[in-house]
């Protein structure tokens, strides 16, 4: 089961796996009242549970005043990826500008090496939108029973269509036996970003051929000489 999800005003759309809950970063207030109902659907309204929904609550809402403070405009919760299945990952998004280091790269039209040259760390893969540059992060821990857990932190730099900013998505998974499939599973809910265009009734922004082979589109200055 899968569904679409729109984001950043309708302006991006993306297919998520599951059951995920998106959080309005509006104004705190309602972020704040959106956390709270949704916690007490999630873990119930028994008074003996008023501990539990009262931490749950506190992490996540920290969690989002954080967002909020980085410049977060999508804030995404998964709560199942099967029914029966909790799966604890979250996904945030925002917009970046292009590194310095990109800046070569970028006026010669190459969008992939742009992006090798600005995230040296990460990988570089095409996906449909265009050449992504992917950054992995692992960190181990233990459960009470002693069991070895991974927290894996995902970043991935996504081009805008006209090749002006790009769409940074940072993915949290925490407490996972191993990096696959879950890296395999984030990469294809990544991939499934769509860019809309909001001149033409939400029809897909997509890049052009150019674009997707990975040269970037002339900028304002390039076309306005051409």
């Amino acid at each position: 089961m899968t569904r679409n999800v729109r984001f950043r005003e309708g302006r991006m759309r993306i297919v998520l796996p599951g059951t995920w809950a998106s959080i309005p970063l509006e104004d705190e207030e309602t972020a704040v009242e959106h956390v709270r109902r949704l916690v007490r659907r999630q873990v119930g309204k028994a008074d003996r549970l008023a501990r539990a929904r009262r931490e749950a609550t506190q992490e996540v809402v920290g969690n989002v005043r954080a967002a909020m403070a980085a410049g977060v405009h999508t804030y995404l919760m998964s709560l199942e990826l099967l029914p029966g299945v909790p799966f604890p990952a979250v996904i945030l998004a925002l917009d970046e500008e292009w590194p310095a280091a990109s800046a070569e790269a970028l006026a010669a039209g190459d969008v992939a090496q742009a992006l090798r040259d600005g995230y040296p760390t990460g990988e570089v893969e095409p996906q449909r939108n265009g050449p992504v540059a992917r950054v992995v992060e692992m960190t181990q821990g233990k459960t009470g029973e002693g069991d070895t857990v991974l927290t894996m932190r995902l970043e991935y730099h996504i081009p805008y269509p006209d090749g002006s900013k790009l769409l940074l998505a940072r993915v949290n998974v925490p407490g996972i036996p191993s990096a696959e499939p879950f890296a395999t599973l984030f990469d294809e809910i990544l991939d499934s970003v769509t860019f809309m265009d909001p001149d033409h009734d939400g029809q897909e922004a997509g890049p052009s051929d150019d674009a997707r082979d990975g040269a970037a589109r002339p900028g304002p200055s390039e076309r306005a000489a051409s």
